[in-house]
């Protein structure tokens, strides 16, 4: 099983918000196999927000919806990602290229070997 999550500049510690994480560490089972950059992470957000301040049509939602599909294009070999929060567009981003997203705790780890070692053992 090929699962994703997102993680900080260290390229290990858990992140709150997937759409704004810097990485995207992808584990084989429990052996950590790639870090891909998050395309999204260096401006991304601040570029939709200015454009879509005042625009909260469908149209508006649907731009930042594709940009966030070619954002995660990469992870679409992956099978699940784990999140603690993700918005909607991220969510229906992530689910257009095949992924399950399963919400974590923190309870359930802070540091990403840990978040998987507890999936896989059924904690979560």
């Amino acid at each position: 099983m090929r699962i994703v999550l997102a993680v900080d500049e260290d390229k290990k510690t858990i992140v709150k918000r997937t759409g704004q994480s810097a990485y995207f560490a992808i584990y084989n089972d429990d052996k950590l196999v790639e870090i891909l950059p998050n395309k999204h992470h260096d401006g991304g957000h601040h570029t939709h927000r200015e454009n879509e301040e005042d625009d909260h049509s469908q149209m508006a939602h649907d731009e930042h919806t594709n940009s966030h599909k070619k954002d995660v294009e990469a992870l679409k070999d992956c099978d699940i990602i784990l999140v603690q929060a993700v918005g909607e567009n991220m969510k229906e981003a992530l689910e257009s290229i095949g992924l399950k997203v399963q919400k974590i705790r923190q309870k359930h780890g802070t540091i990403a070997d840990e978040v998987v070692r507890n999936f896989l053992d059924g904690n979560i």
